[in-house]
């Protein structure tokens, strides 16, 4: 048997396939991981609402950690939340509103606010978020959120987060992509890595007896925080640096060949091989 302990994966283009479906037969591995005591991991910058519906078959046996790390639940559970100040929440909504290709929205314990004149972005965040709520002003907003995501409809958010979020936000702020169309903004101390090692600590496990799965930049505290750092072979580039492990794409479906291994005692391929 191999040493892992925890296993944790990240969800849109790693796990998910690209129309953002679960593979066929998640459930199954989860159950397997389970039965062999070892703790499955659902890492991903959604909300833990959005993550327990999509996970609902075994959620009572795995994970969550959400908002990138700003909310973390096992067994039904919340053992870990951090959240953005009022304060924040306004500074970042309001300068998000002077750009034009990007908006603001809110992540929540129960649900994702959205500025009630920006619903007509609804149809196209349903992809990606299950709950939703209607705030009359984000900036107001009377709810504690983990982190704020900023949505860029036509994409763009590689390209903008340098020159743009990071010299506004990133000295007393955390801010991550999320893909191409998502930045995240959260506490400074909310990340995938953090997020592992307080839900390691819950629950007796220690980061070197953790494999986590990813494909780009919010995976890398993640990457960088387990002792089995696995890569999706169609991570971005720049993250190849922080794998030690890959397997196939997530389209060829690499996450569940990887735990297929790990479930008969072996890892999966070192990065080069």
């Amino acid at each position: 048997m191999t040493p892992v302990k925890l296993i944790a994966s990240d969800l849109d283009r790693t796990l998910l396939l690209d129309d953002s479906s679960l593979p066929v037969g998640i459930f199954d591995r989860v159950k397997a991981l389970h039965a062999a005591g070892i703790e499955f991991v659902a890492a991903s910058g959604r909300g833990v609402y959005t993550l327990e519906d999509l996970f609902a078959p075994v959620r009572e046996q795995m994970s969550f950690l959400a908002e990138n790390g700003g909310v973390l639940k096992h067994a039904g559970q919340v053992v870990g939340a951090t959240y953005l100040t009022p304060t924040q929440v306004a500074e970042i909504v309001n300068f998000v509103r002077t750009q034009d290709d990007a908006i603001a929205i809110g992540n929540g314990l129960d649900a994702t606010y959205l500025d009630a004149h920006e619903r007509q972005y609804q149809p196209a965040l349903s992809s990606f978020i299950t709950r939703f709520k209607i705030a009359p002003d984000l900036a107001k907003l009377d709810a504690p959120l983990a982190k704020l995501s900023l949505y860029f409809p036509h994409g763009g958010a590689y390209d903008a987060i340098e020159p743009i979020y990071q010299p506004r936000f990133g000295q007393e702020l955390a801010l991550t992509v999320g893909g191409p169309t998502f930045i995240d903004v959260m506490p400074k101390t909310t990340n995938k890595g953090n997020g592992l090692t307080q839900l390691g600590a819950v629950l007796g496990i220690a980061p070197e007896a953790m494999m986590a799965f990813g494909d780009t930049n919010n995976d890398i505290e993640m990457m960088q925080t387990v002792g089995y750092p696995v890569l999706v072979d169609n991570a971005t580039e720049n993250m190849w640096q922080y794998g030690k492990y890959h397997t196939k794409t997530n389209q060829q479906h690499g996450v569940l060949a990887a735990i297929d291994r790990v479930l008969v005692g072996e890892l999966p391929a070192l990065i080069g091989k």
